[in-house]
């Protein structure tokens, strides 16, 4: 009877993603002729964080992951480990199979609804929400528009300067080069759908 392989530990698995999406990043910008100073300079991340990320050292946090693809007119993707090798112009994802993954920083679990979608217009993501959840320190800015459906639970936006609370069944859209940010704002457990648009995944 032919052997189960063992499965990869999840440290090292963690690592060799984290390795991966650094050779990414160094391939795409050596295309566009950039050093780390000029990729630094479009991205505001600083170049000692990109050397970090491009030898494997960092996994970059979602803030600094958005701003290196809007700088390098890239799908958020390859930065995120959701890189499609093998992108199809019709896809079906069954609930069990949607692929995951967990930003512990965040509080904040992704469910990946596109599959091996060919990357276009519209991307779209489950996000479930730990209590006290909340995006970082720092707002965001990208490219397109983004929408967020609430499931479950409840969520409280800054938008620029504005608060927004939203509970179940709400439904809020915005265009996403506007600063925001948000948080859990539930006890509990809070489940979004998030859809973004200029193809922009995470």
């Amino acid at each position: 009877m032919a052997r189960r392989k063992a499965a990869q530990p999840v440290e090292a698995k963690s690592a060799y993603e984290t390795e991966l999406v650094g050779e990414r990043l160094r391939a795409l910008r050596l295309a566009q002729t950039l050093t780390l100073s000029q990729l630094s300079a479009l991205s505001g991340v600083p170049a000692s964080t990109i050397s970090k990320i491009e030898n494997g050292q960092l996994r970059p946090n979602l803030v600094h992951a958005i701003n290196l693809a809007e700088a390098l007119e890239e799908n958020l993707g390859f930065l995120i480990g959701r890189y499609r090798d093998r992108p199809e112009p019709v896809v079906v994802v069954k609930a069990q199979e949607r692929s995951t993954i967990h930003y512990g920083d965040m509080g904040l679990t992704l469910q990946d609804l596109n599959g091996h979608f060919k990357p276009g217009v519209l991307e779209s993501r489950v996000g479930i929400m730990a209590p006290g959840a909340h995006s970082g320190v720092d707002a965001m800015t990208h490219q397109g528009e983004e929408f967020c459906y609430i499931i479950a639970g409840a969520i409280r936006y800054r938008i620029a300067d504005e608060i927004i609370e939203l509970t179940a069944g709400d439904y809020l859209q915005f265009k996403s080069d506007i600063r925001h940010s948000w948080e859990n704002a539930h006890s509990g457990e809070t489940r979004v759908l998030w859809v973004f648009s200029n193809g922009l995944s995470f």
